[in-house]
Protein backbone atom coordinates (compact mmCIF):
# COMPACT_ATOMS: atom_id res chain seq x y z
CA UNK A 1 0.00 0.00 0.00
CA UNK A 2 2.77 2.45 0.91
CA UNK A 3 4.58 1.72 -2.34
CA UNK A 4 1.44 2.49 -4.33
CA UNK A 5 0.91 5.68 -2.35
CA UNK A 6 4.50 6.73 -2.89
CA UNK A 7 4.23 6.09 -6.63
CA UNK A 8 1.05 8.16 -6.77
CA UNK A 9 2.73 11.04 -4.96
CA UNK A 10 5.69 11.00 -7.35
CA UNK A 11 3.50 10.99 -10.45
CA UNK A 12 3.68 14.31 -12.34
CA UNK A 13 0.50 16.36 -12.09
CA UNK A 14 -0.86 19.74 -13.12
CA UNK A 15 -1.65 20.47 -9.48
CA UNK A 16 1.98 20.16 -8.43
CA UNK A 17 3.08 22.32 -11.35
CA UNK A 18 0.54 24.99 -10.40
CA UNK A 19 1.84 25.00 -6.83
CA UNK A 20 5.38 25.59 -8.10
CA UNK A 21 4.04 28.48 -10.17
CA UNK A 22 2.19 29.80 -7.12
CA UNK A 23 5.40 29.68 -5.13
CA UNK A 24 7.10 31.85 -7.75
CA UNK A 25 4.25 34.36 -7.80
CA UNK A 26 4.19 34.61 -4.00
CA UNK A 27 7.95 35.22 -4.02
CA UNK A 28 7.74 37.88 -6.75
CA UNK A 29 5.04 39.71 -4.80
CA UNK A 30 7.82 40.84 -2.49
CA UNK A 31 9.38 42.76 -5.39
CA UNK A 32 6.21 44.51 -6.50
CA UNK A 33 4.69 45.23 -3.09
CA UNK A 34 7.00 48.25 -2.94
CA UNK A 35 5.83 50.49 -5.86
CA UNK A 36 2.26 51.09 -4.63
CA UNK A 37 3.61 51.75 -1.12
CA UNK A 38 6.27 54.31 -2.10
CA UNK A 39 4.12 57.43 -1.53
CA UNK A 40 3.13 56.16 1.93
CA UNK A 41 6.73 55.28 2.80
CA UNK A 42 7.82 58.76 1.78
CA UNK A 43 5.41 60.18 4.35
CA UNK A 44 5.97 57.73 7.20
CA UNK A 45 9.70 57.05 6.91
CA UNK A 46 10.81 60.17 5.07
CA UNK A 47 11.88 58.06 2.08
CA UNK A 48 13.73 60.00 -0.62
CA UNK A 49 13.54 59.26 -4.33
CA UNK A 50 17.14 58.02 -4.31
CA UNK A 51 16.41 55.67 -1.42
CA UNK A 52 13.32 54.43 -3.24
CA UNK A 53 15.51 53.60 -6.23
CA UNK A 54 17.82 51.54 -4.05
CA UNK A 55 14.89 49.69 -2.48
CA UNK A 56 13.66 48.74 -5.95
CA UNK A 57 17.01 47.80 -7.50
CA UNK A 58 18.43 45.78 -4.62
CA UNK A 59 16.65 42.64 -5.84
CA UNK A 60 18.50 42.91 -9.13
CA UNK A 61 21.83 43.47 -7.41
CA UNK A 62 21.40 40.16 -5.58
CA UNK A 63 20.81 38.33 -8.85
CA UNK A 64 23.72 40.03 -10.57
CA UNK A 65 26.16 39.11 -7.82
CA UNK A 66 24.93 35.67 -6.80
CA UNK A 67 22.95 34.16 -9.67
CA UNK A 68 25.58 31.57 -10.55
CA UNK A 69 26.39 30.82 -6.91
CA UNK A 70 22.75 30.17 -6.15
CA UNK A 71 22.61 27.79 -9.09
CA UNK A 72 25.27 25.77 -7.25
CA UNK A 73 23.33 26.10 -4.00
CA UNK A 74 20.18 24.66 -5.59
CA UNK A 75 22.22 21.86 -7.13
CA UNK A 76 23.59 21.02 -3.71
CA UNK A 77 20.40 21.00 -1.57
CA UNK A 78 17.74 20.13 -4.15
CA UNK A 79 14.98 22.13 -5.84
CA UNK A 80 12.16 21.60 -3.35
CA UNK A 81 14.29 22.40 -0.32
CA UNK A 82 15.59 25.55 -1.99
CA UNK A 83 12.04 26.77 -2.69
CA UNK A 84 10.94 26.03 0.87
CA UNK A 85 13.92 27.81 2.41
CA UNK A 86 13.43 30.77 0.10
CA UNK A 87 9.72 31.16 0.89
CA UNK A 88 10.28 30.88 4.63
CA UNK A 89 13.10 33.45 4.59
CA UNK A 90 10.95 35.77 2.46
CA UNK A 91 8.17 35.49 5.03
CA UNK A 92 10.44 36.20 7.99
CA UNK A 93 12.15 39.12 6.26
CA UNK A 94 8.80 40.59 5.24
CA UNK A 95 7.46 40.30 8.81
CA UNK A 96 10.60 41.95 10.15
CA UNK A 97 10.47 44.68 7.50
CA UNK A 98 6.90 45.47 8.47
CA UNK A 99 8.14 46.71 11.83
CA UNK A 100 11.14 48.63 10.50
CA UNK A 101 11.42 52.13 11.88
CA UNK A 102 14.10 53.34 9.49
CA UNK A 103 14.94 53.24 5.80
CA UNK A 104 18.24 51.46 6.54
CA UNK A 105 16.46 48.60 8.33
CA UNK A 106 13.92 48.31 5.53
CA UNK A 107 16.74 48.22 2.98
CA UNK A 108 18.49 45.46 4.92
CA UNK A 109 15.41 43.27 4.91
CA UNK A 110 14.82 43.99 1.22
CA UNK A 111 18.35 42.72 0.55
CA UNK A 112 17.54 39.53 2.45
CA UNK A 113 14.32 39.19 0.44
CA UNK A 114 16.31 39.60 -2.77
CA UNK A 115 18.58 36.68 -1.95
CA UNK A 116 15.64 34.57 -0.77
CA UNK A 117 13.86 35.24 -4.05
CA UNK A 118 16.85 33.75 -5.88
CA UNK A 119 16.42 30.53 -3.88
CA UNK A 120 12.93 30.22 -5.35
CA UNK A 121 13.56 31.44 -8.89
CA UNK A 122 16.69 29.29 -9.33
CA UNK A 123 14.97 26.07 -8.29
CA UNK A 124 11.46 26.42 -9.70
CA UNK A 125 12.09 25.90 -13.46
CA UNK A 126 13.88 22.58 -12.88
CA UNK A 127 11.29 21.39 -10.36
CA UNK A 128 8.53 22.45 -12.75
CA UNK A 129 9.98 20.11 -15.39
CA UNK A 130 9.95 17.26 -12.87
CA UNK A 131 6.38 17.61 -11.63
CA UNK A 132 4.53 18.84 -14.74
CA UNK A 133 2.76 16.29 -16.96
CA UNK A 134 5.04 15.59 -19.92
CA UNK A 135 2.31 16.23 -22.47
CA UNK A 136 1.80 19.76 -21.06
CA UNK A 137 5.41 20.54 -20.25
CA UNK A 138 5.79 23.45 -22.70
CA UNK A 139 2.64 25.06 -21.31
CA UNK A 140 3.87 24.95 -17.73
CA UNK A 141 7.36 26.17 -18.67
CA UNK A 142 5.64 29.09 -20.41
CA UNK A 143 3.41 29.60 -17.40
CA UNK A 144 6.45 29.82 -15.15
CA UNK A 145 7.90 32.59 -17.31
CA UNK A 146 4.77 34.63 -16.47
CA UNK A 147 5.29 34.55 -12.72
CA UNK A 148 6.70 38.08 -12.52
CA UNK A 149 3.99 39.83 -14.61
CA UNK A 150 1.37 37.86 -12.68
CA UNK A 151 2.78 39.12 -9.40
CA UNK A 152 3.03 42.62 -10.86
CA UNK A 153 -0.67 42.76 -11.70
CA UNK A 154 -1.71 41.34 -8.32
CA UNK A 155 0.52 43.76 -6.42
CA UNK A 156 -0.58 46.82 -8.39
CA UNK A 157 -4.30 46.09 -8.07
CA UNK A 158 -4.56 44.46 -4.65
CA UNK A 159 -1.72 46.43 -3.06
CA UNK A 160 -3.16 49.76 -4.11
CA UNK A 161 -6.62 48.73 -2.84
CA UNK A 162 -5.22 47.60 0.51
CA UNK A 163 -3.34 50.86 0.99
CA UNK A 164 -6.58 52.79 0.62
CA UNK A 165 -7.79 51.10 3.82
CA UNK A 166 -4.74 49.83 5.70
CA UNK A 167 -1.15 50.95 6.29
CA UNK A 168 1.89 49.75 4.34
CA UNK A 169 2.64 47.40 7.25
CA UNK A 170 -0.40 45.30 6.33
CA UNK A 171 1.01 44.84 2.82
CA UNK A 172 4.31 43.53 4.20
CA UNK A 173 2.56 41.21 6.66
CA UNK A 174 0.13 40.03 3.98
CA UNK A 175 2.83 39.06 1.49
CA UNK A 176 4.71 37.31 4.31
CA UNK A 177 1.65 35.25 5.16
CA UNK A 178 1.08 34.33 1.50
CA UNK A 179 4.65 33.05 1.13
CA UNK A 180 4.35 31.10 4.38
CA UNK A 181 1.13 29.48 3.13
CA UNK A 182 2.75 28.58 -0.20
CA UNK A 183 5.70 27.03 1.64
CA UNK A 184 3.27 24.81 3.54
CA UNK A 185 1.45 23.78 0.35
CA UNK A 186 4.68 23.01 -1.52
CA UNK A 187 6.02 21.02 1.45
CA UNK A 188 2.88 18.88 1.67
CA UNK A 189 1.93 18.46 -1.97
CA UNK A 190 4.99 18.73 -4.26
CA UNK A 191 7.37 15.82 -4.70
CA UNK A 192 10.99 16.40 -5.66
CA UNK A 193 11.92 13.18 -7.46
CA UNK A 194 15.56 14.20 -7.80
CA UNK A 195 17.28 13.60 -4.48
CA UNK A 196 19.94 16.18 -3.66
CA UNK A 197 22.33 13.53 -2.37
CA UNK A 198 22.44 12.00 -5.85
CA UNK A 199 23.43 15.25 -7.56
CA UNK A 200 25.32 17.08 -4.81
CA UNK A 201 28.72 17.97 -6.20
CA UNK A 202 31.90 18.26 -4.27
CA UNK A 203 33.75 21.56 -4.67
CA UNK A 204 35.81 20.38 -7.66
CA UNK A 205 32.75 19.00 -9.43
CA UNK A 206 30.86 22.23 -8.79
CA UNK A 207 33.53 24.26 -10.54
CA UNK A 208 33.62 21.69 -13.29
CA UNK A 209 29.87 22.22 -13.82
CA UNK A 210 30.46 25.96 -14.13
CA UNK A 211 33.33 25.45 -16.58
CA UNK A 212 31.25 23.06 -18.68
CA UNK A 213 28.37 25.52 -18.82
CA UNK A 214 30.39 28.63 -19.64
CA UNK A 215 32.65 26.83 -22.12
CA UNK A 216 29.85 26.56 -24.70
CA UNK A 217 28.17 29.51 -26.38
CA UNK A 218 24.52 28.48 -26.15
CA UNK A 219 23.99 29.33 -22.44
CA UNK A 220 25.63 32.71 -23.07
CA UNK A 221 23.34 33.41 -26.03
CA UNK A 222 20.16 32.46 -24.15
CA UNK A 223 21.16 34.55 -21.14
CA UNK A 224 22.13 37.67 -23.09
CA UNK A 225 18.99 37.44 -25.24
CA UNK A 226 16.93 37.34 -22.06
CA UNK A 227 18.81 40.37 -20.73
CA UNK A 228 18.07 42.34 -23.90
CA UNK A 229 14.38 41.54 -23.56
CA UNK A 230 13.99 42.13 -19.83
CA UNK A 231 16.03 45.35 -19.85
CA UNK A 232 13.63 47.13 -22.16
CA UNK A 233 10.44 45.57 -20.78
CA UNK A 234 11.20 46.44 -17.15
CA UNK A 235 12.35 49.94 -18.09
CA UNK A 236 9.20 50.80 -20.04
CA UNK A 237 6.78 49.25 -17.53
CA UNK A 238 8.58 50.81 -14.55
CA UNK A 239 8.40 54.31 -16.03
CA UNK A 240 4.79 54.08 -17.23
CA UNK A 241 3.39 55.95 -14.21
CA UNK A 242 5.72 58.86 -15.00
CA UNK A 243 4.92 58.68 -18.73
CA UNK A 244 1.17 58.72 -18.08
CA UNK A 245 1.48 61.45 -15.46
CA UNK A 246 3.30 63.66 -17.96
CA UNK A 247 0.49 62.93 -20.42
CA UNK A 248 -2.09 64.16 -17.92
CA UNK A 249 -3.29 60.71 -16.83
CA UNK A 250 -3.25 60.18 -13.07
CA UNK A 251 -5.04 58.50 -10.19
CA UNK A 252 -6.82 55.14 -10.61
CA UNK A 253 -6.75 55.40 -14.41
CA UNK A 254 -2.95 55.65 -14.40
CA UNK A 255 -2.71 52.58 -12.13
CA UNK A 256 -5.11 50.65 -14.32
CA UNK A 257 -3.21 51.48 -17.52
CA UNK A 258 0.07 50.40 -15.90
CA UNK A 259 -1.39 47.15 -14.56
CA UNK A 260 -2.98 46.29 -17.91
CA UNK A 261 0.25 46.97 -19.81
CA UNK A 262 2.14 44.71 -17.41
CA UNK A 263 -0.56 42.05 -17.20
CA UNK A 264 -0.95 41.44 -20.94
CA UNK A 265 2.61 40.14 -20.90
CA UNK A 266 1.10 36.96 -19.46
CA UNK A 267 -0.82 36.46 -22.71
CA UNK A 268 2.40 36.28 -24.69
CA UNK A 269 3.95 33.90 -22.17
CA UNK A 270 1.04 31.46 -22.32
CA UNK A 271 0.68 31.78 -26.09
CA UNK A 272 4.36 30.88 -26.52
CA UNK A 273 3.85 27.73 -24.48
CA UNK A 274 0.88 26.71 -26.60
CA UNK A 275 2.71 27.43 -29.86
CA UNK A 276 5.83 25.57 -28.75
CA UNK A 277 3.61 22.62 -27.81
CA UNK A 278 2.21 22.67 -31.36
CA UNK A 279 5.68 22.61 -32.87
CA UNK A 280 6.18 26.27 -33.79
CA UNK A 281 9.91 26.99 -33.94
CA UNK A 282 11.48 28.95 -31.11
CA UNK A 283 13.30 31.00 -33.75
CA UNK A 284 10.00 32.25 -35.19
CA UNK A 285 8.64 33.24 -31.78
CA UNK A 286 11.77 35.20 -30.89
CA UNK A 287 11.74 36.99 -34.25
CA UNK A 288 8.11 38.04 -33.79
CA UNK A 289 8.69 39.12 -30.18
CA UNK A 290 11.74 41.33 -30.78
CA UNK A 291 10.44 42.73 -34.08
CA UNK A 292 7.13 43.73 -32.52
CA UNK A 293 8.89 45.40 -29.61
CA UNK A 294 10.97 47.45 -32.08
CA UNK A 295 7.93 48.60 -34.08
CA UNK A 296 5.66 49.35 -31.11
CA UNK A 297 8.38 51.24 -29.23
CA UNK A 298 8.86 53.42 -32.32
CA UNK A 299 5.10 54.11 -32.49
CA UNK A 300 4.86 54.84 -28.76
CA UNK A 301 7.88 57.13 -28.47
CA UNK A 302 9.16 58.00 -31.95
CA UNK A 303 5.89 59.36 -33.30
CA UNK A 304 3.82 62.19 -31.89
CA UNK A 305 0.75 60.06 -31.19
CA UNK A 306 -2.12 60.49 -28.76
CA UNK A 307 -2.10 58.93 -25.31
CA UNK A 308 -4.62 56.34 -26.47
CA UNK A 309 -2.49 55.22 -29.41
CA UNK A 310 0.58 55.18 -27.16
CA UNK A 311 -1.26 52.97 -24.66
CA UNK A 312 -2.23 50.50 -27.41
CA UNK A 313 1.36 50.42 -28.71
CA UNK A 314 2.83 49.80 -25.25
CA UNK A 315 0.21 47.13 -24.59
CA UNK A 316 1.23 45.32 -27.80
CA UNK A 317 4.88 45.86 -26.85
CA UNK A 318 4.27 43.95 -23.62
CA UNK A 319 1.85 41.30 -24.91
CA UNK A 320 3.74 40.17 -28.02
CA UNK A 321 7.07 40.71 -26.31
CA UNK A 322 5.88 38.11 -23.80
CA UNK A 323 6.61 35.44 -26.40
CA UNK A 324 10.33 35.92 -25.68
CA UNK A 325 10.72 34.96 -21.98
CA UNK A 326 8.66 31.78 -22.26
CA UNK A 327 10.65 30.70 -25.30
CA UNK A 328 13.98 31.53 -23.68
CA UNK A 329 13.09 29.70 -20.45
CA UNK A 330 12.31 26.66 -22.60
CA UNK A 331 15.61 26.95 -24.49
CA UNK A 332 17.64 27.43 -21.30
CA UNK A 333 16.99 23.85 -20.24
CA UNK A 334 17.61 22.50 -23.74
CA UNK A 335 21.03 24.13 -24.06
CA UNK A 336 22.28 22.84 -20.71
CA UNK A 337 25.31 20.63 -21.15
CA UNK A 338 23.68 17.90 -19.04
CA UNK A 339 20.77 17.51 -16.60
CA UNK A 340 23.29 18.01 -13.79
CA UNK A 341 24.18 21.50 -15.05
CA UNK A 342 20.61 22.78 -15.52
CA UNK A 343 20.68 24.82 -12.26
CA UNK A 344 24.01 26.32 -13.35
CA UNK A 345 22.54 27.33 -16.73
CA UNK A 346 19.49 28.84 -15.04
CA UNK A 347 21.73 30.62 -12.54
CA UNK A 348 23.76 32.13 -15.37
CA UNK A 349 20.55 33.16 -17.09
CA UNK A 350 19.29 34.76 -13.88
CA UNK A 351 22.53 36.71 -13.61
CA UNK A 352 21.88 38.32 -17.01
CA UNK A 353 18.15 38.78 -16.35
CA UNK A 354 19.03 40.71 -13.21
CA UNK A 355 21.63 42.72 -15.10
CA UNK A 356 19.01 43.70 -17.67
CA UNK A 357 16.50 44.66 -14.99
CA UNK A 358 19.15 46.70 -13.21
CA UNK A 359 20.75 48.41 -16.20
CA UNK A 360 17.69 48.92 -18.42
CA UNK A 361 15.88 51.55 -16.31
CA UNK A 362 19.14 53.36 -15.52
CA UNK A 363 20.13 53.65 -19.20
CA UNK A 364 16.63 54.68 -20.29
CA UNK A 365 16.51 57.32 -17.55
CA UNK A 366 19.90 58.65 -18.70
CA UNK A 367 18.68 58.92 -22.31
CA UNK A 368 15.50 60.71 -21.23
CA UNK A 369 17.46 63.17 -19.07
CA UNK A 370 20.09 63.78 -21.75
CA UNK A 371 17.56 64.34 -24.56
CA UNK A 372 14.99 66.07 -22.33
CA UNK A 373 12.17 63.79 -23.36
CA UNK A 374 11.05 60.29 -24.33
CA UNK A 375 11.29 60.77 -28.10
CA UNK A 376 14.62 58.91 -28.45
CA UNK A 377 13.88 55.97 -26.16
CA UNK A 378 12.78 53.92 -29.16
CA UNK A 379 16.29 54.16 -30.64
CA UNK A 380 17.73 52.53 -27.53
CA UNK A 381 15.10 49.81 -27.24
CA UNK A 382 15.30 49.15 -31.00
CA UNK A 383 19.05 48.63 -30.71
CA UNK A 384 18.44 46.09 -27.96
CA UNK A 385 15.74 44.42 -30.06
CA UNK A 386 17.93 44.26 -33.17
CA UNK A 387 20.78 42.72 -31.19
CA UNK A 388 18.29 40.27 -29.68
CA UNK A 389 17.24 39.20 -33.18
CA UNK A 390 20.83 38.63 -34.27
CA UNK A 391 21.70 36.61 -31.16
CA UNK A 392 18.47 34.60 -31.41
CA UNK A 393 19.32 33.61 -34.99
CA UNK A 394 22.81 32.52 -33.94
CA UNK A 395 21.39 30.64 -30.95
CA UNK A 396 18.74 28.73 -32.90
CA UNK A 397 21.24 27.85 -35.62
CA UNK A 398 23.64 26.51 -32.97
CA UNK A 399 20.87 24.42 -31.39
CA UNK A 400 19.84 23.05 -34.79
CA UNK A 401 23.40 21.85 -35.45
CA UNK A 402 23.89 20.49 -31.95
CA UNK A 403 24.32 16.70 -31.84
CA UNK A 404 21.25 14.94 -30.46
Amino acid sequence: MSAISSERECKPSARQAMLVFGAGVSAALHIWKLPPALPVLQETLGLTLSQAGWLISVFQVAGMLMGLAFGLFVQRIGQKRSILFGLIILSLASFAGAFSQSVIALLLFRIIEGFALLMVSMAAPSLMRQVAPKERLNFFVALWSAYIPTATVIALFVGAAMLNVFSWVSLWVGTGLISLLMALLVWRSVTDTEHPAATRPVSGEAWQSIKETLAVKEPWLVAICFSLYTGQWVAIISFLPIIYHEAGISGPLMGTFTAVAAGVNIIGNLMAGRLLQRGVAARSLLMVAFSTMIVTAFIAFGLNVSSGVQFVAITLFSAVGGLAPATLFNLAVKVSVSPRTIPITIGWQQHWISFGQFAGPIIVAFVVDYTHGWQWVWVLTSAWGALGIVLALVLCRAIAHKPA
